[in-house]
């Protein structure tokens, strides 16, 4: 294969991430909703049934989480894309016929006879994290095959897509549970401000070291880039990186107000920017001519990671105490979750989101990822909590009590990519790139395609497996 050849497909690669438009919202809640169906009929089986031996945890178990959760993911993405709407029709039938056919009589549940565990975690919001890495895992391979379509794929500059909500719903996720260190200890919130950044630049010093990693690699090797994304050395690395030191700046201004509220006020001041001072302009059309400029993509949408991150910490002080309103009332003691009292939080604040992503629709701004704006950054939060709310209806249906029974919550796979989310993120985008290099992606068949795709997330969700029984929880 000649030089030439190699030139030729890469560049070949390069449009094929290039330029795309995106679909519409309905469709990519679709897509995101089978995973939630999964859970559905998942928590019906280990509820109801004796489908799962978790006694043992054997191999069964995990190639029949993997085809429950997992597989019907990867199909909704590509070979069954414009089908979602009957995947999930079909679970959720599968799911009532089971809850109707198996569910025990009152005071004849044999599920509590089962010691498994107690539940030390909230499961909704256990699946939800594991929900978001799935798909982002299927979709940053996914998106280099001719299976994966096009519009799923992220946006140049205006539109939706199921990988633009990918990114932004990654950032929440982690934005979500950054708030323990809060609750663990309330006087983290009033530390000097040197002690905190100081531990923040230790937390970001491995994901900033990655974002070089992943720069050099990329250069080295002559990979395809999708430069218009985040600009010629920026990395999504960096992006995450940067979000602790950040984070910790604003801390300094919690005394007075809440983190939802500087997040706010980053997200509208920076949209003011975008519009009124000439920015939007500069990162469409500006010419890279130093460092800045030919990072505009990068550096600018940071702010707007920023705001989502902020919005989902705020909303992590609700979720992770027993009492959502534990912040608000730190003396008041309580010692079972209330989940009820949560999911009308949580719906409440979705309600709130999607207005203000009607109202600024109204107003024209137009989702951009690529630049995180105004309007981004309400539709990834809109959505974020939506989901989160559905879950833990989910939640309240089968395991209402879950904190005092003995009965699987849980899917073993959601909790060991829970364990070791950021270096399965990290083996996701190792083994994307040994595959790109090793065969021509875009001239792959459906059926090869759909088979190297299916054995990589297994390969994922079974090394995620390995680290959890070996014990090995690897922070990066």
């Amino acid at each position: 294969m000649d030089d030439f050849d190699e030139i030729a497909y890469k560049k070949e690669k390069e449009d094929w991430v290039t330029g795309h438009s995106g679909g519409s919202t309905w469709e990519i809640n679709s897509v995101c909703g089978v995973l939630l169906s999964s859970y559905i009929i998942w928590s019906a089986l280990s509820k109801y049934t004796k489908s799962f031996n978790y006694t043992t945890n054997n191999t069964g178990t995990l190639i029949l989480e993997f085809i429950i959760i997992v597989l019907p993911s990867v199909l909704a993405c590509t070979i069954l894309s414009s089908y979602t709407f009957f995947i999930n029709a079909l679970f959720l039938s599968l799911s009532i016929f089971v809850n109707y056919k198996f569910a025990p009589k009152p005071n004849d549940d044999e599920n509590s006879k089962i010691k498994i565990e107690r539940s030390q975690i909230k499961p909704f919001l256990s699946i939800y994290r594991a929900s978001m890495m799935i798909l982002t895992c299927i979709s940053i391979l996914a998106v280099d095959f001719f299976v994966f379509p096009r519009r799923f794929a992220k946006v140049e500059t205006f539109g939706t897509s199921l990988m633009d909500l990918g990114v932004g719903s990654f950032v929440f996720s982690s934005g979500i549970v950054a708030a323990r260190p809060f609750l663990k200890k309330p006087e983290n919130r009033f530390k000097s401000l040197k002690g905190q950044l100081f531990k923040a630049v230790k937390q970001a010093f491995p994901l900033l070291l990655l974002g070089f990693i992943r720069l050099i690699m990329v250069k080295g090797v002559d990979y395809q880039e999708h430069v218009t994304e985040y600009g010629v050395h920026w990395n999504f690395f960096f992006t995450l990186g940067f979000l602790p030191i950040f984070v910790t700046l604003c801390r300094a201004l919690q005394k007075y107000t809440r983190f939802s509220i500087v997040g706010l006020f980053i997200a509208v001041f920076y949209q003011i920017a975008l519009w009124e001072f000439g920015l939007e302009d500069y990162i469409q059309h500006a010419p890279r001519t130093n460092l800045i400029s030919a990072n505009k993509e990068g550096i600018f949408s940071f702010w707007g990671y920023l705001s989502i991150f902020l919005f989902a910490l705020d909303i992590g002080h609700y979720i992770l105490p027993l009492d959502p309103y534990y912040t608000l009332r730190p003396n008041r003691q309580t010692k079972k979750p209330k989940p009820k009292k949560l999911v009308m939080i949580l719906f409440s604040w979705s309600i709130l989101f999607w207005l203000g992503f009607l109202i600024v629709t109204l107003c024209n701004i137009k989702v951009s990822r690529q630049m995180a704006n105004l309007s981004y950054v309400f539709w990834v939060a809109s959505f974020n909590i939506t989901y989160l709310s559905l879950f833990q209806s989910v939640e309240l249906y089968y395991f209402k009590n879950y904190w005092k029974s003995y009965e699987k919550t849980v899917p073993n796979l959601a909790e060991a990519i829970n364990s070791n989310g950021l270096l399965i993120f990290l083996v996701a985008n190792l083994l994307t790139g040994f595959i790109n290099l090793s065969i021509r992606t875009i001239y792959t068949s459906s059926l090869v395609a759909e088979i190297i795709i299916i054995g990589y997330m297994f390969i994922i969700i079974s090394f995620s497996i390995l680290l959890k029984k070996l014990g090995l929880r690897l922070k990066l």
